[in-house]
């Protein structure tokens, strides 16, 4: 595989597994919401949190790992214009 092919299959894997992962612990979270109290560090000491965290990062990873700076296809300057 060229342009390290080989990494980004690694990284999609990756991300869909923190997906997957997110989604077991969203789904277990919503279980716990019953007995849950609304205090800051309950909130960030629960699954529902987490699982946010790594289904966002599972699309961050998936979205990467065919971003083309990634790839180092990125040849000049960035044009915002």
């Amino acid at each position: 595989m060229e342009n390290g092919g080989e990494g980004m299959r690694c990284l999609a894997l990756f991300g869909h597994a923190c997906i997957i992962l997110g989604c077991y612990l969203v789904a277990w979270g919503i279980n716990l919401l019953p007995v849950s109290s609304p205090e800051p560090l309950d909130i960030i000491a629960k699954p529902l949190f987490w699982g946010m965290i790594s289904i966002f990062g599972g699309i961050c990873a998936n979205m990467h790992s065919r971003c083309r700076c990634i790839r180092g296809e990125w040849g000049g300057k960035a044009s915002f214009s």
